[in-house]
């Protein structure tokens, strides 16, 4: 098994364990180790003691050690045998947790999608917790499940066809190789992978693709296509002489809407454009475009990133000139959310420093859960004030950066804040969010909101949608009331890099920067790892035309320094 395969594996442990109820920490220990074993930059079945792993224990290092070689674990073999493997995807469906799955399953029989599907209306609302909204929308993602597999998560999908594309790439025969499809645009989330590449021997290329090792199934395969399985994902290869590598890379990059809008300005100029290149109108002899910048100058088009590929107004922009500067990942100054062991965070406030620095960043504002979130491990006031001083400490330790204690504050069910002003007060930064009561009314929920952002001690709202790809849809809100409030009250707006987030969304996004709103990219990162995921927000505010200007920790330490001081 590779480190996808047994990070997976864990994931499944860690899920099964909770639908079972166990103790929140042993479920944890599970998915840190999944986590740990997903960032490996070798192969774990190479590494000798397990345990050396980053937040890897003696039990969770075992486990690993057997599934590393072929070996099913102990825990595995108990936790198929109690509980039924279906209630996995059961998990997968909106508003169901492995919790929720554990619940369906004791009081209602359940144990897959299908009875899920199947049951019927009023059983679901009739238990505590769910109502008819609830129902009508597990009910319906039940009923059409089965055609609608669970798609990829961006770190998910990257780490896989970064292995693809190793592996295309070293072959001697392969002169380039790019991403294209929705990855390459990136999307939120991916359901398949496509790869472009250029060769003077496609067949040597193609033969070898087909008969590499992590080939599950090979679906079709042919000279310059191939089409294959791997981990469940489906994967194609197209291959074209180097010449023709743009046009190529071009087609199977953009969205459907932007390409046909492409094709018809290409037609009022009496051309034609294919994944072959470019021909006079009606002639059909294309020819080959070797570069996307070639193809987009030849019809009267400065280059659009592929982020703006989706036929919102980037072709028009392109033709005057118009295109945004869009944010870079190494725009970012430094990251204003992050978490570390204080509360449900893995790292140490010395380790994610150190993470930080290494990414080059300026400044790092460590924000902990806040008293109520019992569940994440909240800090209680005092130990609040106890991790003021030893941020405080770490700061003068640290010189290469600025080291802020700030607290990601729960936002009560009535808008109340989880600490008091006065406390609020003494920090250097402050994230509020909603983490529980998500079934309000629209109304309710967005008052809740709106209430916080009116706190002078908020800085930004974190996350302010509460979605966790594949898993919970958003709650009721109106996000452009938020916009509007966030305008007056000087009040950012999250863009959240986890990968299981990506909130607010892209459209919210754009629409918040149009109404003068200035957002944080920010990782909520639990661990080191994470405070890489910042790639996949900046990825996000590329397709919202996001410019660096409009995000306020792009700004380097001495401009962040002022913006904290002049308050809201």
């Amino acid at each position: 098994m590779d480190n996808r395969e047994i990070a997976r594996v864990l994931e499944t442990i860690a899920t099964l364990m909770e639908i079972r109820g166990d103790d929140y920490y042993r479920v944890l220990a599970y998915q840190r180790a999944a986590e740990s074993v997903a960032a490996l930059g070798h192969p774990v079945a190479g590494v000798e003691d397990p345990e050396d792993l980053p937040h890897v224990g003696k039990t969770t290092a075992g486990v690993i050690k057997d599934l590393a070689e072929d070996r099913t674990p102990e825990i595995l073999l108990e936790l198929s045998e109690e509980i039924p493997s279906g209630l996995v995807e059961v998990t997968r469906l909106p508003n169901v947790g492995p919790r929720t799955a554990g619940k369906l399953w004791r009081e209602l029989g359940v144990t897959s999608v299908e009875d899920v599907s199947e049951l019927e209306e009023g059983r679901l609302a009739s238990l505590k917790g769910f109502g008819k909204k609830s129902e009508e929308r597990i009910l319906r993602a039940a009923r059409t499940y089965s055609s609608t597999e669970r798609r990829m998560l961006l770190d998910e999908a990257t780490a896989l066809v970064d292995h693809l594309l190793e592996f295309v790439r070293s072959h001697p025969a392969c002169e380039w190789a790019e991403v294209a499809g929705s990855l390459r645009r990136q999307k939120e989330t991916i359901g398949d992978l496509d790869i472009v590449a250029a060769s003077k021997d496609m067949k040597s290329l193609a033969d070898a693709f087909a008969e590499a090792p992590f080939v599950d199934e090979i679906v079709a395969h042919g000279p310059t296509k191939v089409s294959i399985k791997c981990g469940g994902v489906d994967v194609d290869l197209r291959i074209v002489e180097p010449e023709a590598f743009g046009s190529l890379l071009h087609h199977f990059t953009g969205g459907q809407a932007h390409n046909i809008a492409l094709r018809e300005r290409a037609v009022k100029r009496g051309l034609n454009i294919s994944e072959y290149g470019i021909a006079k109108a009606g002639s059909g002899d294309y020819k080959p475009v070797p570069t996307e910048e070639d193809l987009y100058s030849r019809l009267g088009l400065s280059y659009i990133p592929p982020e703006l590929r989706e036929d919102t107004g980037e072709i028009r922009a392109a033709e005057r000139g118009e295109l945004p500067t869009l944010i870079e990942a190494s725009d970012i100054r430094g990251d204003l959310h992050v978490h570390t062991n204080y509360s449900d965070g893995k790292g140490t406030i010395e380790s994610m420093a150190e993470a930080a620095i290494e990414l080059g960043y300026d400044y790092l504002v460590f924000c902990d859960h806040s008293q109520s979130l019992r569940v994440a491990n909240g800090l209680s006031p005092e130990r609040l004030k106890e991790k003021m001083k030893v941020v405080r400490k770490a700061n003068e330790k640290y010189r290469e950066i600025q080291l802020l204690c700030g607290t990601e504050v729960d936002i009560l069910k009535n808008g109340d804040l989880d600490y008091e002003d006065v406390l609020l007060a003494e920090l250097d930064f402050v994230v509020a969010s909603v983490h529980t009561s998500f079934k309000l009314p629209e109304k309710e929920m967005t008052e809740r909101i709106v209430r916080a952002m009116n706190n002078p001690h908020v800085r930004t709202i974190g996350h302010p949608t509460g979605r966790l790809l594949n898993r919970r849809e958003p709650y009721a809100v109106d996000v452009s009331r938020l916009i509007k409030e966030a305008k007056a009250t000087n009040t950012a707006l999250e863009l959240n890099s986890y990968v299981d987030r990506l909130d607010l969304s892209v459209p919210y996004v754009r629409e918040a920067v149009e109404a003068g709103v200035r957002i944080t990219i920010d990782t909520d990162a639990h661990d080191e790892s994470a405070l890489s995921f910042i790639k996949f927000g900046v990825s996000q505010a590329r397709r919202a035309w996001v410019e660096k200007e409009s995000v306020i920790n792009c700004l380097p330490w001495p401009q962040f320094e002022e913006y904290l001081r002049a308050g809201k």
